[in-house]
């Protein structure tokens, strides 16, 4: 299905498979050799990580379909499918168009500033864990508290549309756009039983509900009642009374009618005064109120009646009318109503909860919230599995994505000082950065892996990797400002709140991954094989440590592990 959030499928996948190209191009230009040595090489080693990054950025947009909402399910369904597409077509054709065209690109050293900003995870690795924890503890603390979490329905249609702009209008001048209604059970026809509450009774008790829920700011409450309080019953009619117009009734009837009738009106009187106005003196006729309630009732049309009372008379709706403001606002005024509807009313009226388009926001706002846990905690999930059964290391699998847990904990940080709310599309934010930001770390984590590991692996790999992953956050920035473009007022907070902290993540895997790895070497952990795991492996890690004997450097080669 299309739905108003697929929209953003083109630009997300346009970003993500320009960075898959950039990537093996990018190692070929590196290589040395014949152009079929380069390629095999490209592939066998960036090709690697490629496909890792495809795997996990599938798995963090099929968390998108655990949700309970059709519209960010269709998202996670066709980013899920194209991600593949991307794979299988980037693998197919990148290496047949590098060999056609032989890519050769200039060779110079690292940038300067790489090395420099490589340095501060090196030297003060524990610093910058720290700088990391703190962060995520102010997001996770003061951040997530104050993201309004706020389902906006008309943000998410196009701004400019005509129909759309005379709704904003229309919710801003009569208060009302978000229509919903109040079940009440109950019999009100003229023709009720007589062992239940008088119908009048049950009508009062919906007038003071619906008088109740009109103290509710920014909330217009209309019933059946309201119609009788709006029809006028008539006034002096040539100077004569309306109770002198019941002359062709009987005179028993006619004695019945004289408390409602026998009055003059200096001006209109309402169908309900007639109706009621005798209950207060104590000479109500129960008989002549069924009657007037029938002829009331006779005089709407059929389509009239239909909109607030049932065909048996038996169920009525009571309208509840509110503008288009913030789910927060919303919400409080959703609980007012529910909590004014479970009282007691004359007439033993049972009025259900409120039901319509306000109280259909603040459920889907409910699922929303609870869908991010859920798909998020997914999507973590089943990426520390894959990453630990490609590695064979759950430890390095965690190491590896520790960077994009950490940015993606950081989101309510952007959000809260960008004022960006939790919506139907923000909600997709954390299992979209799941499967964007970790690209980042793979990449560095498996070449550090290819080196074999240790403090000289890190670095070289965190420096000469640094390059190719700021082209890919690059275009992917580039791909992702296309869709500004969008004109729905949704779009724009969650492209932005996406492209910062896609450069955090990218900012996690230069500085915070390698900061891990230093840690994890100085602690005498180690992150992965090497020549410094072997020695420890053989007993030899503390003597290694204060430098009395030499450890010839390591490598790993693909299907046999560490080698001397």
């Amino acid at each position: 299905e299309v739905t108003m959030t697929v929209i953003i499928v083109g630009p997300i996948l346009l970003a993500l498979g320009v960075s898959y190209g950039l990537h093996i191009t990018n190692r070929y230009a590196e290589e040395t050799g014949t152009k079929d040595e380069k390629i095999r090489q490209s592939l066998a080693s960036t090709g690697r990580a490629v496909f890792l990054s495809a795997v996990t950025t599938v798995i963090g947009f099929i968390s998108l379909t655990f949700t309970p909402m059709k519209p960010i399910e269709t998202v996670g369904i066709a980013l899920s499918g194209g991600i593949i597409i991307v794979y299988f077509l980037t693998m197919a054709m990148v290496p047949n168009l590098t060999l056609l065209l032989d890519l050769r690109k200039p060779k110079h050293p690292p940038l300067p500033i790489f090395e420099k900003v490589v340095q501060i995870p090196i030297k003060k690795s524990k610093a910058v864990i720290a700088f990391f924890l703190i962060l995520i503890f102010v997001s996770g603390f003061w951040g997530q508290e104050n993201v309004e979490e706020n389902i906006d329905l008309l943000g998410m249609a196009p701004e400019d549309e005509p129909s759309v702009k005379a709704m904003y209008k229309y919710s801003e001048d009569f208060n009302a756009g978000q229509v919903g209604m109040v079940l009440i059970k109950g019999d009100i026809s003229g023709d009720s039983p007589m062992e239940e509450a008088e119908p009048v009774e049950k009508l009062m008790g919906i007038s003071a509900l619906e008088k109740d829920l009109n103290t509710i700011d920014q909330t217009n409450a209309v019933s059946v009642v309201f119609l009788m309080k709006s029809v006028g019953f008539g006034g002096n009619l040539s100077g004569t009374s309306l109770y002198n117009l019941t002359a062709p009734f009987p005179e028993d009837f006619r004695d019945a009618l004289e408390p409602y009738l026998n009055r003059q009106y200096s001006e209109d009187v309402t169908f309900w005064e007639v109706l009621t106005a005798p209950r207060a003196n104590g000479t109500e006729n129960n008989n002549v109120e069924r009657f007037l309630l029938n002829v009331f009732y006779s005089s709407l049309t059929d389509e009239t009646r239909g909109l607030f009372i049932s065909d048996d008379y038996k169920r009525n709706l009571l309208y509840v009318d509110m503008p288009f403001v913030p789910v927060a606002e919303t919400s409080s005024a959703v609980d007012q109503v529910n909590d004014f509807t479970s009282r007691d009313y004359k007439g033993d009226i049972y009025a259900g909860e409120l039901t319509g388009v306000a109280a259909t926001a603040i459920a889907v706002n409910e699922l929303i919230v609870s869908s991010q846990w859920s798909s998020l905690g997914f999507a973590i999930a089943l990426t520390l599995m894959t990453l630990a059964i490609v590695f064979k290391d759950i430890r390095f699998s965690i190491w590896t994505t520790a960077p994009v847990i950490a940015t993606v904990a950081l989101q309510w940080l952007v959000m809260w000082q960008m004022d960006v709310s939790l919506s139907l599309v923000t909600v997709m934010i954390g299992s979209i950065l799941v499967g964007v930001g970790v690209d980042f770390s793979i990449h560095i984590a498996n070449r550090i892996r290819e080196l074999g590991g240790g403090i000289e692996a890190i670095r070289t790999s965190t420096v000469s990797t640094g390059m190719s992953l700021f082209e890919a956050a690059t275009v992917t920035t580039l791909g992702m400002v296309t869709a500004y473009q969008i004109p729905i007022p949704e779009i724009k907070p969650f492209i932005t709140v996406i492209i910062i902290l896609l450069w955090i993540a990218a900012a996690s895997a230069l500085i915070l991954l390698p900061a891990i790895f230093v840690l994890l070497e100085e602690l005498g952990i180690g992150s992965t094989g090497g020549a410094s795991s072997m020695a420890r492996k053989l007993g030899l890690g503390n003597v290694a440590e204060r430098g009395d004997i030499d450890i010839v450097d390591a490598a790993l080669i693909p299907d046999h592990g560490d080698a001397w």
